[in-house]
């Protein structure tokens, strides 16, 4: 009985490590969400499709000669001006069915808007003029008869923001979960040798 309430806890205790270290950003050159540069990237999802988002701005202060190009933005674009949207299609099947993307406003006004075609090469690219800041959202729409599902019910709403000031999120979030993992470590530690240690048998009388 012991040996398998040892186990249980060591299976726990390496699935609560394996899901916090999993949050981390290991390294990347790809700015993911809150900022930070991750190796997934821009990612996002609902219940049905997942893409990899991306933003291109030219700075207005950079040479028009200069051979560096502009860094990838997620949703948080630091400035308003014209602005290059990719968005990179992960699910194989979607490349093969009509997509079409807008670009809104707060007010529900459109900025920028692809019609629906079949992108065999699986990245829809726009080109967005921001012209203030703000919230937009950008809404990836699919026309898939496969899910029984109307289109605007399964569209992927992507959430922008466009030189608003914002809180990076990436680096306190990592510091927080390093945190619960060293607290984890530490308990374990203490509490797993105390666990395992024979109990001495009581004489009988």
């Amino acid at each position: 009985m012991k040996t398998y309430h040892s186990y249980l806890i060591f299976t726990l205790l390496f699935i609560t490590i394996g899901q916090a270290g999993a949050s981390v950003p290991l390294g990347g050159n790809r700015k993911g969400n809150g900022g930070s540069y991750d190796m997934y990237g821009c990612m996002q999802s609902n219940d049905y499709y997942v893409v990899n988002f991306a933003a291109y701005q030219l700075d207005p202060s950079q040479a028009k000669d200069s051979k560096s190009l502009p860094v990838a933005e997620c949703i948080d674009l630091p400035m308003t001006g014209k602005t290059q949207i990719s968005i990179d299609l992960l699910d194989l099947d979607v490349r093969k069915k009509p997509v079409a993307l807008k670009i809104l406003r707060e007010d529900g006004q459109t900025v920028a808007e692809l019609p629906m075609a079949i992108v065999k090469q699986g990245v829809l690219s726009t080109t967005v003029d921001f012209k203030t800041s703000g919230k937009y959202l950008a809404v990836l729409t699919v026309d898939d008869t496969d899910l029984h599902t109307l289109p605007e019910v399964s569209a992927l709403h992507i959430p922008l923001t466009v030189a608003l000031v914002t809180e990076p999120s990436g680096g306190q979030n990592s510091l927080l979960i390093l945190f619960i993992i060293g607290i984890i470590v530490a308990g374990s530690a203490y509490f797993v040798p105390r666990l395992l240690k024979p109990q001495p048998i009581e004489s009988m009388h």
